[in-house]
């Protein structure tokens, strides 16, 4: 089952608890990207830096989105 993590204006994941997978997809539709492996954990250091990153830079969301539209 999936849980959703990040919801932004165009971009928007979820993670799957029991695989440790990720969904990442446009808000659109159009495309999504289904991570696991090497790429899921590449994924979530990714965003473990974003989260460590200082006020402002964390806030408001243009890099999640960014990083996010690498994949798909």
């Amino acid at each position: 089952m999936f849980l959703q993590v990040y919801q932004g204006q165009q971009y928007s994941y979820s993670y799957e608890v029991g695989t440790g997978h990720y969904l990442l997809f446009r808000n659109d539709y159009k495309s999504h990207k289904y991570l696991q492996g090497d790429d899921a954990r590449i994924f979530r250091e990714q965003m473990e830096h974003i989260d460590s990153l200082p006020p402002p830079q964390s806030n408001d969301g243009r890099i999640t989105e960014n990083i996010i539209s690498l994949y798909v």
